[in-house]
């Protein structure tokens, strides 16, 4: 499942965009060494948590000064496409990665082994996604809405920046 948003670019977001692409916004390095599929890595990436992810500690913790305003500018996105009557955030953080040698392709995965929907905002728009067998090359500040197993390609040039948010699929 894939759906492409309308993201309505409201000032909150270029405000909250401004900062996270800014030279004084937070990011954490992280590097693991995993054992992925032939032809795919785990790609490091700098990030930054805005909320922490529920199987951590059994629940989820702000992690940011920028929560507010992230949650501000999702439920922005959100709440002009109707995608959901009653919904809640998991998880969030930004992540970035830069052209790099060497594999283009990260390790295929889920954020979490319960349903859930994750929410892409493209901060800057390079480096397809896939999701299941569909590739979308975005663009900046495009936002989609999907569930199932994702990847994604490294930048051609400059940085990947997005925004990620995930979702529990209430029934």
């Amino acid at each position: 499942m894939l759906k492409v948003l309308n993201n309505p670019c409201t000032d909150n977001y270029y405000k909250f965009r401004d900062i996270v692409l800014g030279d004084e916004f937070n990011w954490v390095w992280y590097e693991k060494d995993v054992i992925s599929p032939p032809g795919h890595i785990h790609m490091p990436f700098y990030g930054h948590s805005f909320l922490n992810r529920p199987e951590q500690n059994k629940f989820t913790e702000v992690k940011s000064k920028y929560n507010d305003m992230c949650m501000t500018v999702l439920s922005e996105i959100i709440d002009n496409n109707n995608l959901f009557k009653d919904y809640f955030f998991l998880r969030c953080s930004a992540n970035c990665t830069h052209p790099d040698q060497g594999i283009q392709i990260s390790e295929p995965h889920m954020d979490h082994q319960y349903p859930h929907y994750n929410l892409l905002v493209y901060l800057t728009g390079d480096g397809d996604t896939i999701i299941e067998d569909k590739k979308y090359t975005p663009k900046n500040h495009d936002a989609i809405l999907f569930q199932g197993t994702h990847y994604m390609t490294r930048p051609t040039k400059g940085r990947r920046v997005v925004l990620i948010a995930t979702i529990p699929e209430i029934r």
